[in-house]
């Protein structure tokens, strides 16, 4: 190789090696830089991560949980409402709604449907839904009790699910419901007492935390926070269940009988103005309100009680004083007052125990139109008596400036006024307490979810509207009416019984309907102790007679005479001395001869010793299987002995069992 060669090749040599050299460090320069900016990377999300950790942790921590966490509400438990005497009437429960996951079925939609229904019912429409859905979970039945959960469950197991709902339940079975009112599936009142008392029965919801993971499927995490639910008020009305469950029965009865369209049976307590027993049904109307509370009516001759005791106090008649009843026909102006029974002269006393409208016009006539208004507004007529709860009306009575010249005899026989028969039995309480009227009561008191008692209702005067001794002439009239008047059916031997009949023509567009009428009794018990006030109306009568002395005056007896089987101290105290001497009484037995659990009779002198004739101190049961608790329980107060009811819808077990014997007054469970 010349020299020239190998200088070539030598420089070729070099050219590489310092190509290699250059390439060597444009490598480490950018390793050097790599490494630096991994450094640099490193070292950021370190820092980062040490400030999101570290220094904003916990409100990282506070705004993850606040994502994540919800709350499913606690249902409180909703008050009960007790009678008088503790019973049980409404108290609450749980019931479930059952829901089909259409979309995690281990068996067909046809299927899991058909066994829902094996054990309850289905609604066609829901069936629908169930059949038509393609996911999510239809609801297909609601409503449903425990065990109807229980059974479900073991045939269906994961294919159904189930969410819990406060409901109610009513030991005492169809009791008091119209007064005790509905709760709605979503556990507030709808109705009724249940509706004007849900503040206090419904309670305060509590909570429970619960967290939703990624699915959204909610879990409680250990150590959630529970906020407890506070259970409602418990609330005690002044209604007797036994008695509620006896005028429910005769009205019920009485309805049947005479084919009537509406009715009501009121007991008061005339001494505090309590409620001890509403009786009310009526097909049309609101079915949120009590017809004996909001169902005003023109009262007939039932308001010829009032028109008495306001001449009286003001001096201007003696119950003695003969009035010419014109034989029974009276024409004033264009119109014709008549009576059922022509008679010339009759004593006050008489026109009241025998209904004459001619008589009681001719006495109107001696009040000013004022003067007459002022009385009947005192007794309470034309306003609402502020019972505190439920829809009540005032009833109409118009002021005396827009009365015309047959105004004063129209409303002394009942007509251009209208009442509520709970208006009305309170003013007949008025008289049956020496002229002072009390305002009714319904609710007794309001206890705690503990029982203890937070507010209570004393009874509360309304005014003194006659004087004592008036008022205690007008119970003697009225207990004549009922020894030798209209009210006659109405006796009940021993036991003197005071009222007024009324039979009125029922009003229907603008006029009165022909042969259409409303019966009514209204009286009280003992005539001489007054206990309780009765206050009896049944509308539209179609079989049989209408008149009130005919059917209102003995479906008033009736009640009565169970009331005294089941709880004769609380009507008359004397019942239940032993060896009490009979106290004076000058009336007749009854003339519907041997009924109830007791005979009445006179010695055989006629005179005014009467002796109360109690049957056999054992009685044998009857066979009860299939009745209804009122059928059932009405025929046991008949009997004389007190009813347990245990059951739901019908009887289908009695202990002591039926042909077994057992003394009065004893007690009855009925299953």
């Amino acid at each position: 190789m010349t020299r020239f060669g190998i200088h070539k090749a030598t420089a070729g040599l070099k050219r590489e090696a310092e190509a290699t050299s250059s390439s060597t460090r444009t490598h480490r320069r950018r390793h050097r830089f790599l490494m630096l900016a991994f450094t640099a990377l490193a070292t950021f999300y370190a820092a980062r991560l040490g400030q999101l950790q570290i220094v904003r942790g916990e409100a990282h921590r506070e705004t993850q949980l606040a994502q994540s966490a919800m709350w499913d509400s606690l249902p409180a438990a909703r008050g009960s409402i007790l009678d008088r005497n503790g019973e049980l009437l409404a108290t609450a429960d749980t019931r479930h709604k059952v829901y089909v996951p259409v979309g995690d079925l281990s068996v067909s939609k046809e299927d899991a449907i058909e066994a829902v229904a094996n054990v309850v019912e289905v609604l066609p429409e829901r069936r629908r839904a169930v059949e038509a859905a393609t996911r999510g979970w239809p609801l297909i039945a609601n409503d449903i009790t425990d065990e109807e959960r229980l059974r479900l469950e073991a045939v269906l197991g994961r294919n159904v699910r189930f969410e819990d709902h406060s409901a109610r339940a009513y030991p005492a079975g169809s009791v008091g419901r119209r007064l005790i009112g509905t709760v709605g599936v979503e556990g507030n009142g709808r109705t009724g007492l249940e509706f004007h008392l849900d503040e206090l029965l419904r309670g305060v919801a509590g909570r429970v935390e619960v967290r939703a993971d990624g699915l959204n499927n909610t879990y409680r995490p250990p150590g959630a926070e529970i906020v407890e639910p506070l259970s409602g008020h418990q609330v005690v009305l002044t209604i007797d269940a036994k008695l509620q469950r006896i005028a429910e029965n005769a009205l019920a009865s009485a309805l049947t009988e005479t084919g009537a369209q509406a009715g009501d049976i009121v007991l008061l307590d005339p001494r505090t103005g309590e409620l001890l027993a509403v009786a009310t049904e009526r097909n049309d109307g609101p079915p949120d309100q009590v017809p004996a509370f909001a169902d005003p009516y023109e009262p007939g001759s039932t308001l010829k009680t009032f028109l008495l005791a306001s001449l009286l106090n003001e001096g201007l008649v003696s119950v003695d004083e003969m009035i010419d009843v014109e034989g029974g026909v009276l024409r004033t102006g264009h119109r014709t007052i008549t009576d059922v029974h022509g008679y010339d002269r009759l004593s006050v006393r008489d026109v009241i125990a025998n209904s004459s409208n001619v008589g009681a016009a001719k006495l109107a006539e001696r009040l000013e139109a004022s003067v007459q208004h002022k009385y009947l507004r005192d007794f309470g007529f034309g306003m609402r008596t502020q019972l505190g709860y439920l829809t009540e009306s005032p009833g109409r009575l118009e002021r005396p400036e827009q009365w015309t010249a047959l105004s004063p005899a129209s409303h002394a026989l009942g007509y251009e006024i209208s009442t509520t028969s709970l208006q009305l039995a309170a003013a007949y309480g008025a008289i049956a307490n020496g002229g002072v009227l009390m305002q009714p009561i319904l609710v007794r008191e309001i206890r705690d979810a503990e029982g203890r008692t937070v507010q209570g209702f004393e009874p509360r005067t309304v005014r003194q509207v006659i004087r004592p001794e008036v008022a205690s002439e007008v119970a003697r009239i009225l207990e004549d009416v009922v020894r030798d008047g209209t009210g006659s059916r109405a006796q009940m031997g021993t036991i003197a019984v005071a009222g007024k009949t009324g039979t009125a023509k029922l009003a229907l567009n603008g006029g009165y309907a022909p042969g259409r009428y409303r019966a009514s009794f209204v009286g009280f018990a003992p005539a001489d102790d007054p206990r309780v006030v009765i206050l009896t109306r049944l509308e539209d009568p179609t079989v049989g007679s209408y008149y009130g002395g005919a059917i209102a005056a003995p479906t008033s007896q009736a009640t009565l005479q169970a009331a005294l089987a089941t709880d004769g101290g609380r009507i008359d105290p004397r019942l239940v001395v032993q060896d009490a001497t009979p106290r004076p009484w000058h009336g007749r037995p009854s003339e519907s001869g041997r009924s109830g659990p007791f005979i009445f009779a006179v010695d055989g002198a006629g005179g005014s010793s009467p002796q109360r004739v109690e049957e056999d101190e054992m009685v044998m049961l009857p066979n009860l299987f299939g009745l209804s608790p009122r059928s059932a329980a009405a025929r046991l107060y008949e009997l004389g002995f007190d009813v347990s009811w245990e059951g739901q819808e019908t009887v289908h077990e009695q202990s002591p069992a039926a042909g077994s014997s057992l003394r009065r007054g004893e007690t009855v469970v009925l299953r």
